[in-house]
C-alpha cells in the first residue's frame, strides 16, 4: 500500500481549505499503488499500474492503467504533466517541465470504477546513451475530496496528485561507473569556521563526508555505503536506499566510530541488484 505525505499543504482559517496530497510511486515499491484518505473511511481508492514506469531500450511507449474504486464517493479529473528530473547533493529531487515525452491523453475524466490508460511514448528517434530521468505528475485537478472538519470548525478537503518515476533506457549498454571524493567534515567545517571567526571550534559528532559521483549511464540505487581507512571501515545502511541518477552527485556524512579517524582509502557501494562496486577516487 502505498503512503500519503503532505506535499504542498496549505490550512488557513477560512470555512474550507484543501490539502494536497501526493501518492508517489518511487518509494513504494514495485507493486500497484493503492491510495486511501481519511481514517477508516475510503474518499478515494486508486489504482496505478505500473508505479515504477520503465522504458527499454527498443521500447516506445508504455501503458499507465489508473483505476478509481467503484467505493469512490466523485469522479476524478486527472491531469497528466511531464518534468525532467534531475536531483541536488542531498538527493531531492529538482525537477523542470519537459515535453521530451508524449503523454496521453494529457487531461481524463475519471468515473468510479472505471479505468483509464495513459500513455507515455518516445517522440520521434529520441535516445541518448545515458538514461534519461523524468517525474509523470497525475493530479486530481476536478472538485476536491470533501475530508474532515477540524476542532475550529474548518474542513479541510483534499486534491490528490500520483508521483510517478519514469526512465528511459540508455541506447547502449548499462554501463556501472562511481567515482568518490572527500568532502568538508563536521570537524573540518568547524576548525575552517573557527579560524575565520577566531572562535574555539564547535565539534559534534566525528563523521566522515563522501560525495559519490555515478559516471555511468544507469542509476544506482545505493544499499549500504562502506568507507574503509588505515586500520578501520564504516557501513553506512541506506534504509530502502537511495537513487544516485545517471550524471548526479550525492554527498553523504557517515558517522565513525571511536578511533576511527585519518583518510578514506576505499569507497564500496552495495547496491540493490546485489552488486559490489568498489568506486574509483578522483575525477570529478
Amino acid at each position: 500500500m502505498t503512503s500519503l505525505h503532505p506535499i504542498g499543504a496549505g490550512r488557513q482559517r477560512t470555512p474550507s481549505t484543501q490539502l494536497l496530497l501526493g501518492c508517489g510511486g518511487w518509494r513504494a515499491g514495485l507493486c500497484a499503488a493503492v491510495a486511501l484518505l481519511s481514517s477508516g473511511t475510503a474518499l478515494a481508492q486508486v489504482l496505478i499500474n505500473p508505479v515504477v514506469v520503465e522504458l527499454g531500450s527498443r521500447q516506445r511507449a508504455v501503458a499507465i492503467r489508473v483505476t478509481l474504486s467503484d467505493k469512490a464517493r466523485a469522479p476524478m479529473r486527472l491531469q497528466a504533466d511531464l518534468l525532467r528530473w534531475e536531483q541536488n547533493l542531498q538527493g531531492q529531487a529538482v525537477t523542470q517541465p519537459s515535453d521530451d515525452l508524449l503523454v496521453t491523453p494529457p487531461i481524463a475524466d475519471l468515473q468510479p470504477g472505471a479505468t483509464q490508460v495513459f500513455r507515455v511514448a518516445v517522440r520521434g528517434a529520441r535516445r541518448s546513451p545515458d538514461e534519461l530521468t523524468y517525474r509523470l505528475i497525475l493530479e486530481n485537478v476536478g472538485e476536491p475530496l470533501a475530508g474532515t472538519t477540524d476542532a475550529s470548525g474548518v474542513q479541510i478537503n483534499f486534491r490528490m496528485r500520483y508521483d510517478l518515476p519514469v526512465l528511459v533506457a540508455p541506447s547502449g549498454p548499462v554501463v556501472n561507473v562511481l567515482r568518490w571524493k572527500s568532502c568538508l567534515s563536521e570537524s573540518t567545517q568547524a576548525l575552517a569556521s573557527a579560524i575565520s571567526s577566531a572562535k574555539p571550534p564547535i565539534v559534534r559528532d566525528t563523521k566522515a563526508c563522501i560525495r559519490l559521483l555515478n559516471a555511468g549511464n544507469r542509476r544506482v540505487k545505493v544499499e549500504t555505503l562502506t568507507l574503509v581507512g588505515d586500520g578501520w571501515q564504516q557501513a553506512l545502511s541506506l534504509e530502502a536506499g537511495e537513487n544516485v541518477l545517471a550524471g548526479a552527485e550525492r554527498e553523504w556524512r557517515v558517522p565513525l566510530a571511536r578511533g576511527q579517524s585519518g583518510a578514506v582509502r576505499v569507497v564500496q557501494v552495495q547496491t540493490a541488484r546485489g552488486e559490489t562496486l568498489q568506486a574509483e577516487p578522483g575525477g570529478f
